[in-house]
């Protein structure tokens, strides 16, 4: 296990469920984890995603279900997708709009997927009661060579507006590309990220220590 400190963010290179037991306290989960779909990228080239993209653990929702399972009473969101049976706990459903058709989906049906779900667990969540379950946000650029660094990777702006909602340190198990470590430092939160990838640990480490270094730039208009 490799632990890396940078400002106010620990990150750990690790399998979570090996992680999860040794932590600090933790207030609460926002996370991606795998969905439990076997996902598998179908595109041929590089210039869009790596041909053949798996995701670690991705084989069921096991993993998913452990991690929460541990989380339990905690505030939590959790993103995930209809083809899977949500966690048992699950108390409410956000629904992440993309604004726009994405994605090719079953190309049997006339219609494009643009939305993803975001399962609410546990209790103590915070700030005002302002907002519906649909929250409008548009995804990182579909293809790698536009900068996109992960094959589930969730915008910065949209994970900010999740963390408004959740108090004090925020851990996320799956962390991958580290964008919930990103949005937590520009904030000015305290951040946990687990992530058992190398290639991804490596990745979160440069994109937090570039947001560690934009100081109080964002932190002014965080709240």
């Amino acid at each position: 296990m490799r632990i890396e400190t940078i400002g106010r963010a620990t990150l750990y290179l690790g399998d979570c469920r090996d992680v999860l037991p040794t932590l600090p306290k933790v207030d609460a989960v926002v996370t991606d984890p795998p969905y439990g779909m076997a996902y598998a990228s179908g595109y041929a080239t590089d210039a869009l995603w790596s041909a053949g993209r798996t995701i670690a653990g991705d084989e069921s929702s096991e993993v998913r279900d452990e991690v929460l399972a541990w989380a339990a009473g905690r505030p939590t969101l959790c993103f995930g997708t209809w083809r899977v049976a949500r966690p048992t706990s699950t108390k409410m459903v956000l629904i992440w709009d993309k604004g726009g058709a994405l994605g090719m989906g079953d190309l049997s049906i006339p219609w494009k997927p643009d939305h993803e779900e975001i399962y609410v667990l546990g209790k103590g969540f915070c700030g005002n009661r302002d907002s519906g379950s649909v929250i409008r946000h548009p995804p990182v650029q579909s293809m790698a060579k536009n900068g996109r660094l992960h094959p589930t990777e969730k915008p910065v702006g949209l994970i900010k507006i999740l963390l408004r909602k959740v108090p004090g340190t925020i851990l996320d198990p799956f962390m991958g590309s580290g964008t919930t470590g990103v949005a937590a430092v520009q904030m000015g939160r305290d951040f946990i990220g687990i992530e058992r990838e190398e290639k991804y640990f490596n990745i979160a480490c440069k994109r937090i220590e570039d947001a560690q270094r934009q100081g109080d730039l964002f932190i002014a208009g965080a709240a």
